[in-house]
């Protein structure tokens, strides 16, 4: 089995202020941090009017399946979900395929 990509994308809630919207994006930069992924990129969309809604992505690739499902139900990768990602988005998606 070779190498997996990850790709999550979210639709953040609307927020009162420009400052709450950042402390949510520096919350989901932590995933950056954590043990597994070989790389992993986050960031809104760079192309407006395609994104259909989805405001804010994650690209990273796992060296295999084994690793990726660790990393899913990791203590760490849970707290960043469940503390930072669920209570601020209103749609999430998740697609993963072989390299």
């Amino acid at each position: 089995m070779g190498k997996i990509v990850h790709i999550v994308l979210w639709k953040l809630k609307p927020f009162a202020s420009e400052a709450a919207e950042q402390a949510i994006k520096a919350g989901i930069a932590e995933l950056t941090t954590l043990e597994g992924p070989e790389l992993m990129h986050l960031g809104p969309p760079a192309i407006e009017g395609r994104n259909k809604g989805y405001n804010w992505g994650l690209y990273s690739i796992f060296p295999d399946r084994e690793t990726l499902d660790k990393y899913a139900v990791s203590e760490a990768h849970l707290k960043v979900v469940t503390e930072k990602i669920k209570p601020n988005f209103d749609e999430i998606m998740a697609y993963d395929w072989e390299l």
